[in-house]
């Protein structure tokens, strides 16, 4: 299971009355820091860490204060300034150089668990969450939102003193349309749901062992790429088209028309990609969403797992409004 927060409130709800809870929620950095303002995580006096709010180097002494919370009653602000020698994060050994301010407070039936149990709601239908959490009292306030992510940084503080709050946009995982069920397939669906994103897999030719290749969390679209529902295609983020077959890719390829999706790649040389789209009968000009083709980042390697990576990151660029270059020149030929 990923560490989207959909999947950590996933884990959290059937324990939330069999445990006390805590909501830390970060709420101002500067410096390197690991996660930004708007990151949260749960936290009880047995031990779950669920989420995090640093790259997992804070999160025993966060434990600690949870359970200190707990016992003491109200709530608790903590910095953690990686540049302050008398500070935790200094004792910690943390070399980011960064500073991170976070707030604590109790989430249980007495504080309305702090409205998760509606963001869960909204995550579940696929909708995000505007969330807004108190800083000097246990109060939050949840509506349904427009996703967006490309949000670098999805929390940002408002207001001054008792009234500030913590403003954040919580958005589902991505929605994968995957068309195809070929077995080279299996690492990209894989990889997908490793990171957390919702897959659903198109094919009307899904045997039963077929479908026994992939887990049992991927939804199942038994039929045709024409038969999908307007809202399956108003959900999706971003689809691969894998069939193997000119003629059913451009049959997805025009149901995806009218689609939500940002992102669209076809499996196989541009050659092909321009047959499929005469075949279709579509304009590269007027598409609502360019097609990669070859879908994929120039990564190396031809084997499935290699072609998925490859797919898969150039769809994570996209979705999240990145490039895809690299973070230093350190490898890059001179």
């Amino acid at each position: 299971m990923s560490l989207h927060f959909l999947h950590t409130l996933q884990q959290w709800f059937p324990l939330r009355h069999q445990h006390q809870w805590v909501l830390g929620a970060v709420t101002h950095t500067s410096g390197s820091v690991y996660r930004k303002t708007g990151a949260l995580m749960l936290l009880s006096e047995e031990g779950h860490q669920l989420g995090l709010l640093s790259g997992g180097c804070l999160e025993n002494d966060l434990l600690l204060q949870a359970r200190k919370l707990l016992a003491l009653g109200g709530s608790r602000t903590i910095v953690y300034d990686a540049a302050d020698e008398d500070g935790i994060a200094w004792r910690l050994g943390i070399g980011c150089g960064g500073r991170a301010e976070m707030v604590l407070h109790p989430c249980t039936a007495a504080t309305e668990f702090l409205r998760l149990d509606t963001v869960l709601t909204l995550l579940q239908q696929g909708s995000a969450a505007h969330y807004r959490l108190s800083f000097s009292s246990a109060r939050a306030a949840v509506t349904p939102s427009e996703k967006n992510l490309a949000l670098r940084v999805p929390g940002k503080r408002e207001g001054e003193g008792d009234s500030a709050y913590l403003d954040v946009l919580i958005n589902p995982p991505p929605h994968l349309l995957v068309f195809g069920s070929g077995i080279d397939l299996i690492p990209l669906v894989t990889l997908a749901e490793t990171l957390g994103w919702q897959v659903i897999l198109v094919d009307h030719r899904l045997s039963p062992q077929k479908r026994a290749r992939f887990s049992s969390g991927v939804q199942v679209q038994n039929g045709a790429a024409e038969e999908l529902t307007a809202d399956t295609l108003q959900r999706a983020d971003a689809a691969v088209v894998a069939y193997h077959n000119m003629q059913l890719d451009g049959l997805a390829l025009q149901a995806l028309q009218k689609s939500s999706c940002r992102y669209v790649g076809l499996l196989g040389p541009q050659r092909r990609r321009d047959e499929v789209l005469v075949l279709a009968g579509l304009n590269p000009m007027d598409l609502k969403v360019p097609v990669a083709g070859p879908a994929g980042l120039a990564l190396g390697g031809d084997l499935p797992e290699s072609v998925a990576l490859s797919m898969l990151a150039e769809a994570h660029a996209v979705l999240f409004g990145s490039t895809g270059k690299p973070l230093s020149n350190t490898y890059l030929p001179s």
